[in-house]
């Protein structure tokens, strides 16, 4: 008996010790290495689907006041990408050459990636989860 309540009866409140942070960290770590091997590989449709899942992991941290603003600089790439679809990570079967069409859609959506990719990394950094941290000091030797 607790306080006059069986203990079977009485609901349990748990909470986590420990961050998901860390975890979170990992995680989009693994995604940042996801980027890198399908741009390497010319796999533009893999390197976007990752690129998103990017921008979930990020956007959930994202102040609310915020949110919107940031939603539309993320959607400026999206909106450039629909433009040009579908584009096809696949090479021409047989003999036949990539038209220059296609190779002028490939260069215009591997320049939108590159430029989403560093809009991400710029966000993660801003967030203080990714390579740089900038906190205001007034010892500063810039």
């Amino acid at each position: 008996m607790y306080w006059g309540v069986k203990m079977e009866d009485k609901e349990e409140q748990k909470i986590s010790k420990y961050s998901s942070g860390v975890n979170i960290l990992i995680r989009i770590d693994g995604l940042w290495k996801k980027t890198h091997l399908y741009a390497e590989a010319g796999r533009y449709m893999l390197w976007n689907t990752v690129l998103d899942i990017i921008w979930l992991e990020l956007a959930r941290d994202i102040k609310v006041d915020d949110y919107a603003t940031k939603e539309t600089d993320f959607n400026v790439f999206e909106t450039g990408l629909k433009e040009l679809m579908p584009f096809s990570d696949d090479k021409p079967s047989g003999f036949r050459e990539p038209s220059p069409e296609d190779i002028e859609k490939r260069n215009k959506v591997y320049i939108l990636l590159k430029k989403k990719q560093l809009f991400l990394a710029r966000l993660e950094n801003k967030m203080g989860k990714g390579t740089t941290f900038d906190e205001e000091d007034d010892d500063d030797f810039d």
